[in-house]
């Protein structure tokens, strides 16, 4: 029901950024509706690690305890080469020290425990087809006015390519694709057990991992010179990890229909809003699979939104811009420089991480990884 004398929000996106928007706001007394392009809630999704910024919101929303449900029991990261046998290991607890408070865990269970604590109604298989600042018509073609419209629709935003032109303008394409899935295999989660194991040859990553009840997650990465996607996922995937050993023939055999593949690109907006229109996330920030801190920043994103919203919508949306906008670049940039981890581009680069990998008990080595591979993304949220 809405709520009587209550100003309407309209939020598109059901994703973590969209839900923690409509959280905050409908705490702060909005009438929220939330409408999501795809036909049910999606689970599943790549791995994230959880910490910085987005941690401390996720406390103050009084998340923490189910995220921490929810951790993946991972022990260790583990780089193998094409049969197997381990290169390199991080322990969990190495790991831990250079990100300090991360809780590893699906993406879809990050967004799964925000959806159940928010009130608003969620409109599956909808999302907008114009927008006349808050006036809106949607898919199915129905028509409803709004006091604030949030776009919280990704990469891809619908919301802002209506409003602010065609995504060609501010989409990054870091040259590479992605793909996640899940799947059950006894067999294989046995062989895998409760760590990360990625093969990593040049321009290619294959890594996979146990989660709770004994599912297996996988995620694969490559180059690509096309920003253009396949109209066949398993195929491409298919044809560029066809050729390794390991568990790629497993994994390319189960590949589902609904995996998750995309490019991998970020999002660099002049301007955040405009009318009654403001985005969120990786709608008009995307920082990208490289950089991590991508659903980090959506909740705090969020959070900062309706902070700044509170007095009144006077200025609210550049000042939720500023405080939000360095630390997105500021990721950014990190991202770009991360690629060389994350997807080294020839064999030495892949052996000089493995050497960091070996040597991260050494309190030195943990410095320089933590300079490495975390992005500054304090001082954007005020004190609680």
């Amino acid at each position: 029901m809405p709520k009587s004398n209550a100003q309407r929000a309209l939020v598109v996106g059901a994703g973590t950024a969209g839900l923690a928007t409509a959280w905050w706001l409908e705490r702060a007394g909005w009438d929220v509706l939330v409408v999501e392009r795809a036909p049910s809630f999606r689970a599943g999704g790549y791995m994230i690690d959880f910490f910085g910024p987005g941690h401390e919101v996720a406390r103050r929303m009084g998340l923490l305890p189910a995220l921490e449900a929810r951790r993946a029991p991972i022990s260790s990261v583990t780089s193998v080469d094409a049969r197997g046998r381990s290169r390199a290991t991080i322990s969990a607890e190495a790991y831990e020290s250079v990100a300090s408070g991360v809780i590893s865990l699906l993406r879809g269970d990050l967004v799964s425990v925000i959806r159940d604590d928010v009130q608003a109604p969620i409109r599956y298989g909808t999302t907008v087809s114009e927008i006349d600042d808050g006036a809106v018509t949607f898919s199915d073609g129905s028509r409803e006015s709004f006091d604030l419209v949030v776009g919280a629709d990704g990469v891809h935003s619908r919301v802002r390519e209506l409003v602010f032109g065609p995504s060609s303008q501010f989409v990054r394409y870091l040259g590479h694709h992605t793909a996640a899935f899940s799947f059950q295999d006894a067999s294989l989660s046995a062989r895998i057990g409760y760590r990360y194991q990625m093969l990593t040859v040049p321009h290619r990553m294959i890594g996979c991992y146990v989660v709770r009840d004994g599912a297996m997650a996988a995620l694969m990465l490559y180059r690509s010179s096309s920003q253009a996607l396949p109209t066949d996922p398993a195929a491409a995937l298919r044809d560029r990890f066809g050729d390794l050993g390991w568990v790629a023939p497993s994994l390319l055999s189960v590949v589902p229909k609904d995996i998750y593949y995309d490019e991998v690109s970020q999002v660099d907006m002049p301007t955040w809003h405009r009318g009654k229109v403001v985005l969120v996330g990786d709608a008009c920030g995307a920082v990208s699979l490289f950089a991590g801190h991508g659903a980090s920043l959506a909740m705090t994103g969020a959070c900062v939104l309706a902070e700044e919203l509170s007095g009144g919508f006077e200025g609210a949306f550049d000042r939720y811009q500023a405080r939000m906008k360095p630390a997105v670049e500021h990721t950014q940039e990190f991202g770009r420089r991360f690629i060389g981890w994350m997807a080294p581009s020839s064999r030495w680069r892949i052996s000089l991480r493995d050497l960091a990998f070996r040597l991260s008990g050494l309190p030195v080595v943990r410095g320089m990884i933590r300079g490495s591979v975390m992005p500054d993304v304090d001082g954007v949220l005020t004190p609680a």
